[in-house]
């Protein structure tokens, strides 16, 4: 086992922006998550307190806002659609609407997103879209919704610009300055992004090296032996001479700067202002309110706020759309063309039977791709995200979702199967085009492919994983092996085979 972090006391104080500073392995995000009650897997032990009390994960969890690293949200959404959203499933069911939406202009508003809350926001990468620090402070409002008492935030200024950066940091320092606790890890910034905290909590090897006001950080290691020369970056002086032991040119210089880290861990370990510290978290205070409990929406609210994203999105997504038109029409004509024209002699048996065989595996294959691609793979990360800050349940983001798709899996193999079924002259009798029809809409619908892409976290794995649930299925649909020549221990494949019905 390894200790990732030991002895860590400190105080948030309210009013004020926090840097979690230290370098790479240090236990900046371990520290946020535990504090956070975002902490996942290994032992953890110590106490929380909110003015003074000691509180729970759920009580945590009810009292702050947690802003990741990585910026998840629908890229076919636009920035006022995404609080909206927000806003509409985590504020009190009984608010009314019109205040909720007050809340989300008031919000906006506050994170200076006037001018692109209209704009859709894009994914990574693309061209269009929304900026990396519009879609940081999109985030931030989604959590900023809920009025929290205390905002967390993980690397917010990860991957952006040295501008962004400054900007996203001037919205956290004003959000502090109006009475708000703001705790941020952050890995190395600027000097002007340095002067805008307030307090420093510096961490090495898991253990407090320095805590309290950032602007006495550099007074405090001049005193120790590191000075700040004048013109530098006080962070880069921090990481680069006080805490990095790997410029050292010789391993008898990295073994005597270890020495010094860990003298300066010891020193702070006994230092008065450690035992201040420590008798402060002791203090009691006046709690924190437990009359507003926690609470979830209804199913008929999540149904609708999830239906009306998942139908934009569908609607939104054009590329998709115009792809899905595209392969039904070009399939069709092809697998028409090449089968048109077949007699009712012994020679058209292999052809005709080649014809339903490649029919039942192309709509089969569309219907796996769509699935694992566009339906739900992609999206998989914005649904484990908001769902665990409780947006939603599993059901009814699933139920939306395969209500809005239901249309798609009717329509583009109803126009397939159309085209095929005509060109191919099969029997032109009301009973047997409707039976062909709706098979082939019931193969385009089956669950297996939708559950193979709830099934595995990677998208990769996924596609590679398909075929291993698709072969057996074909094997042993009929066209390859006689289905009375299958051997027992198969024979049930056959039954959940789509292709072969």
């Amino acid at each position: 086992r390894k200790t990732i972090l030991s002895s860590v006391t400190g105080v948030f104080e309210p009013g004020k922006f926090t840097a979690i500073m230290g370098s790479s392995g240090a236990g900046k995000t371990t520290l946020l998550n535990a504090v956070a009650g975002e902490a996942a897997g290994g032992i953890l032990s110590g106490a929380v307190r909110f003015n003074g009390a000691k509180v729970d994960t759920a009580t945590i969890r009810r009292l702050r806002a947690f802003v990741f690293q990585d910026d998840v949200v629908m890229g076919t959404m636009t920035a006022y659609e995404a609080i909206s959203m927000s806003a509409k499933l985590r504020l009190p069911p009984d608010m009314p609407l019109e205040e909720k939406m007050r809340r989300v202009d008031q919000v906006i508003e506050i994170l200076q997103l006037d001018q692109c809350k209209d704009n859709v926001i894009g994914y990574p990468g693309e061209k269009s879209g929304v900026s990396g620090g519009e879609r940081k402070r999109i985030n931030i409002a989604m959590e900023l919704i809920t009025n929290p008492s205390v905002l967390f935030l993980d690397e917010p200024t990860s991957g952006l610009d040295t501008h962004t950066a400054h900007s996203v940091c001037k919205t956290l320092k004003e959000l502090a300055a109006a009475g708000r606790t703001v705790v941020a890890t952050i890995h190395q910034p600027s000097s002007d992004i340095f002067h805008m905290f307030d307090n420093l909590l510096l961490l090495a090897s898991g253990r407090i090296l320095y805590q309290g006001p950032s602007r006495s950080c550099m007074d405090y290691f001049a005193t120790r032996g590191s000075p700040c020369p004048q013109f530098t970056n006080p962070a880069d002086h921090i990481f680069m001479k006080v805490l990095n032991d790997q410029l050292a040119s010789s391993e008898l210089e990295r073994k005597a700067k270890r020495e010094q880290i860990e003298g300066l861990l010891s020193e702070y370990a006994e230092s008065s202002t450690f035992k201040d510290m420590e008798a402060r978290v002791k203090v009691p205070g006046s709690g924190v309110d437990k009359s507003s409990s926690s609470f979830s929406p209804s199913l008929l609210l999540q149904m609708s706020v999830l239906f009306g994203r998942a139908k934009n999105n569908a609607i939104r997504n054009r590329l998709i759309l115009r792809a899905k038109i595209g392969q039904s029409l070009f399939m069709g004509l092809l697998m028409g063309l090449i089968y048109r024209d077949l007699q009712t002699n012994q020679k058209s048996i292999q052809n005709r039977t080649g014809a339903l065989f490649f029919v039942s595996v192309n709509v089969t294959m569309s219907a796996a791709m769509t699935a694992v691609i566009s339906a739900f793979g992609v999206e998989r990360v914005v649904f484990e995200r908001e769902r665990s800050i409780g947006m939603y349940s599993t059901f009814a983001y699933f139920l939306a979702k395969i209500i809005v798709e239901l249309p798609h899996n009717i329509i583009f193999p109803f126009i397939q199967a159309n085209i095929v079924y005509f060109l191919l002259e099969l029997q032109l009798s009301a009973h047997h085009w409707i039976t062909w029809w709706v098979v082939c809409v019931l193969v385009d619908d089956a669950v297996y492919y939708d559950s193979l892409a709830c099934l595995f976290k990677d998208l990769e794995a996924t596609v590679q994983i398909a075929p291993v649930f698709i072969l057996p299925l074909t094997l042993f649909s009929g066209f390859f092996v006689n289905q009375k020549g299958i051997p027992v221990y198969f024979d049930w494949i056959k039954y959940i085979s789509p292709m072969r019905y």
